[in-house]
């Protein structure tokens, strides 16, 4: 078996969302403490000066109105006409140089530009790892790169209802669900969509709340504690995870640093339970932390397939069922031991990929 040090590998991401981004930055992070030679690539950086400017707008246009987003997630996403051509030929001289043998795609984004480096160097394997249930718009190149891929290391299966990997952060421990204070965590994803921030008042006086917000903002209820990432931090110019904290008051935060996870993490451990709409990095969230969703209006045809996921699996429930059911507590406390249950039951990511990875001989021809 060889050494990690043997082997380039190049992680691919996105940052069209913190779904996207944030699993691919725990997975390069763990390679990282393992000795591997491992980067990790985000394609916007690589756009035109044009196509930067238009998504940037695109950002705060979905913020303000969930239903573009709705709208877009129909629509099939190709990014190559986006990219900057001196760019990516640097990136592809980049990759050359390194000896790159290997490629971790957690975005279809990218699978047009890996069939032309492919073509220059057909040697070096290349798996996809996504994180929704089902193939989202913005994977819509799959079907006519299929050619391409030597593994497909998704973490969830919409078809087959099942949860095919579970990514173990070692930093991250949940508190033990008996221990844990009647709290609840409150979010709209990664970049903060829909009302989630009128949900509050359907945990009356039986639960605090959590509610992680987009910057700093007075906070109006005394059961709310307001937590937030670095006010204005960009992923397309800035590295690693946004330093994240409670909210003091309107003027500053309670700001940590983290590098091998999100913020966020360290709260919804101790959670009775998260409350979001269904997004891929939101169920990944809930088996890291062993905490159940209780899910807000899901967007677009992926989020509808991860409810139903974690739905089938009863793991989580839609914020209205639950608040019509007669015993709450106890419906949490059963979601939560089925999380356990079947957490430990699933094979661990880094160590399915670390031995692919090892055994690049059988790797490369394997489906």
């Amino acid at each position: 078996m060889s050494s990690p040090k043997a082997h380039t590998i190049n992680i691919l991401s996105s940052i069209i969302g913190y779904g996207i981004y944030f699993p691919a930055l725990m997975v390069y992070e763990q390679l990282k403490a393992l000795n591997y030679n491992v980067n990790i690539y985000i394609i916007e950086r690589y756009f035109d000066e044009k196509a930067t400017s238009e998504f940037e707008r695109t950002k705060a246009a979905f913020q303000k109105d969930v239903r573009l987003v709705q709208i877009a997630s129909r629509i099939p996403v190709k990014y190559t006409k986006k990219l900057s051509e001196a760019k990516t030929k640097s990136l592809f001289q980049e990759w050359s140089d390194n000896h790159t043998t290997h490629f971790l795609c957690f975005s279809g984004l990218w699978l047009d530009t890996l069939q032309e480096y492919k073509q220059e160097q057909p040697n070096c394997v290349i798996d996809i790892c996504r994180v929704d249930s089902a193939v989202s718009a913005t994977w819509e190149a799959l079907l006519r790169n299929d050619n391409l891929i030597a593994n497909d290391l998704s973490f969830f299966d919409a078809k087959a209802n099942k949860i095919n990997y579970v990514l173990n952060v070692p930093e991250i421990k949940p508190l033990p669900y008996a221990e844990r204070s009647q709290n609840v965590t409150i979010h709209g994803g990664g970049w903060d969509l829909g009302d989630f921030t009128t949900k509050t008042a359907a945990f009356a006086e039986a639960y605090q709340v959590n509610l992680i917000v987009n910057g700093l903002q007075e906070l109006s209820d005394k059961n709310c504690t307001l937590y937030a990432n670095q006010p204005n931090w960009n992923p397309l110019y800035e590295n690693g995870f946004p330093p994240f904290g409670r909210i003091d008051s309107a003027t500053e935060i309670d700001l940590k640093n983290y590098e091998r996870h999100p913020g966020i993490l360290t709260v919804l451990t101790k959670s009775k339970a998260i409350v979001s709409k269904p997004g891929g990095m939101t169920l990944m969230d809930s088996l890291i932390s062993e905490t159940p969703l209780l899910f807000l209006t899901s967007v677009g045809k992926n989020e509808n397939s991860n409810q139903k996921l974690w739905q089938t699996l009863q793991l989580g429930i839609s914020l209205e069922v639950w608040q019509k059911n007669e015993d709450k507590t106890a419906l949490l406390q059963e979601m939560q031991s089925r999380i356990l249950a079947i957490k430990s039951k699933t094979p661990c990511f880094l160590t399915t990929y670390t031995n692919l990875v090892a055994n690049s001989a059988a790797y490369a021809t394997q489906k």
